[in-house]
């Protein structure tokens, strides 16, 4: 298998990154091709995969084509590549809030669309990616499409009207666990760590909490449970949490990312 990616931001590259480090694919059985910044040139060394001058060279030549360029520019995309593509590819969107209908009517008849919208952590193959399919996928190539997001992470297939606020959930996480290390690290400088002794251990202490509920398909409330013993640190603590409002917190930016209101 082929994939060009069109696109090498932090999304393109954290794809780029993942695919090759989970060595699904060779580094040279991926194009790349980006804007006028040179990035895609220099990634392109960085990682020794092919980089290609045009967007159209890029599609003439891979199986896969995944758009991971923002909504502003993805018509603009679309429209320079849809004469070059054949009914035997697959067109990924990495796009946010630009529908399967509106992809699918820019391209050529029974072209197989699918939106999939990963995270950052997929550079290092911790990824999460939400996928949703037009009603033309094949399951063949929607199986195609999930092995290849599997091998960067995990995957949750979801209907298209969830799939906006699965990637709010999905993509904007990352930023707020890293805010929650960096105050748990402040934490820790405070009472007397070093700043380099308060990360190592607020990252492992997430990383580690996080493995334990996927491994074993845990509730985050057991977890918590299991750690607070009666009149103990653990719940003087969450008692603090709640009393200054982390539930709430987190509550309110999802909310306010996914512009949800009330």
């Amino acid at each position: 298998m082929k994939i060009g990616i069109i696109g090498v931001g932090h999304l393109g590259s954290a794809i780029l990154q993942g695919l090759i480090t989970s060595q699904y694919v060779n580094a040279q059985d991926i194009l790349i091709s980006g804007g006028k910044s040179g990035r895609a040139k220099q990634i392109a060394a960085q990682f020794d995969c092919h980089f290609c001058i045009n967007n159209r060279e890029l599609v003439q030549q891979v199986d896969v084509i995944i758009l991971a360029v923002i909504p502003q520019i993805l018509p603009r995309i679309l429209e320079e590549i849809s004469s070059a593509i054949s009914q035997e590819q697959i067109i990924i969107s990495t796009a946010a809030s630009f529908t399967l209908a509106q992809i699918v009517n820019s391209l050529p008849l029974n072209v197989a669309v699918i939106r999939a919208i990963p995270n950052i952590p997929s550079k290092v193959c911790q990824g999460m990616t939400t996928i949703s399919a037009a009603n033309n996928v094949s399951l063949k190539q929607l199986e195609s499409v999930k092995q290849l997001f599997s091998a960067i992470g995990k995957i949750a297939i979801v209907e298209e009207n969830k799939l906006d606020i699965s990637s709010t959930v999905t993509g904007c996480s990352p930023a707020y666990v890293a805010l929650f290390i960096e105050a748990l690290a402040d934490a820790g400088v405070y009472a007397g760590l070093s700043r380099e002794e308060a990360y190592l251990m607020s990252k492992q202490a997430v990383l580690g909490a996080a493995s334990v509920l996927l491994e074993h398909d845990m509730l985050p409330a057991e977890l918590k449970d299991g750690v607070c013993s009666p009149g103990g640190t653990t719940i003087r603590g969450i008692a603090q949490l709640e009393k200054f409002g982390l539930r709430n917190a987190v509550i309110e930016a999802v909310k306010a990312s996914a512009k949800i209101k009330d």
